[in-house]
Parts: C-alpha cells; structure tokens; sequence
C-alpha cells in the first residue's frame, strides 16, 4: 500500500466500523516525509509525504490510508523521557529549564502538570538537567518510559537546522 498525505485522525466519521491496522513510528521518524514500514498486521505500507509533514509531524491516530475495510493509522512508541517538576515557586525555574532544552536542541512538551517539562531522555541531557538543582535551581528530574503526548509539544527539533553557535 502506498500512502501519500494524512487523510484524517482515527474517530472520524468516515473511518467509524472499519479495522484498524497501525503503522509503528520511533518519535524521531515522525517528521521524515519517507517511510518503508511494515503495519501490526504485517501489511506493508511505503509513505511519501509532501513538505508540510517536516512543520506538522506524524501524530499518533493520523490516518495514512484506507484499504478494503482496515484503516491504516499512524501510532508512536513509548520512549525514554526526561520528566522535569519545575515546581510552581517561579517563572525563572521554567524558564532556564525550557532554555537549556531548547539550547541543546532538544524536543520540549508540557508534561502532566503544569509544573512539569519533559523532554527526549540522553545521558548528558540529564546530567545537565540534574546539575541546574545542585547549583540552586529548584528542579526534580526523573527518567521513565512513556508515549510523548504530541498536543502538548512546545518545540519540535527534529530536522531543525540553523547556526547560531558558529562564531
């Protein structure tokens, strides 16, 4: 199956009574344009998405096509996270917090509440974020595997390209 734009989101009228087969995404493949992927039910699905995906993403539930009676969606996997509490005391804990992320190019959503920041876990994307607490910042950072809740996304670095560090 060849599937070549978004043709809606699962729960969509048109899509009510049919099977659904999903196509598996890592979060870093959602702003590709081209896919080989083989769906849950072993069907194998070739993406070619036009330039708007690389602004919008793949989101979990995007319909990517429709055959016979099965639809075929988009999902994205749970990954290692970076939740950050920031606590509620200041705007700055957040704000250096949403800096140093985004100054390491790394994607940022709103967490769970609305003191918490979570970001794509690395190793030093930790250190860094445990150290902003031992130099004074109110921060609590804890690593887990979740799904990245995409409505809540701040910033997308994912094909981001510009150079502000050459000096």
């Amino acid at each position: 199956m060849i599937c070549e734009k978004i043709l809606g989101k699962i729960g969509e009228e048109q899509f009510n009574g049919k099977k659904i087969d999903y196509v598996d995404f890592e979060w870093h493949e959602t702003y590709s344009k081209l896919h080989r992927k083989t769906s849950r039910s072993g069907r194998d699905v070739a993406i070619s998405l036009d330039d708007s995906i690389l602004k919008i993403g793949i989101k979990p539930g995007d319909v990517l096509g429709v055959e016979d009676d099965t639809v075929i969606c988009a999902d994205v996997l749970p990954v290692e996270i970076l939740s950050v509490n920031v606590g509620t005391s200041t705007f700055f804990n957040g704000a250096k917090v949403a800096y140093e992320i985004g100054n390491c190019h790394a994607p940022l959503f709103f967490g769970k509440s609305d003191s918490e920041l979570v970001t794509i876990y690395t190793e030093p994307m930790e250190r860094l974020l445990k150290g902003l607490a031992s130099v004074g910042y109110s921060v609590e950072v804890e690593k887990r595997t979740e799904k990245l809740d995409f409505s809540k996304q701040i910033s997308s670095i994912v094909g981001h390209s510009h150079h502000h560090h050459e000096h």
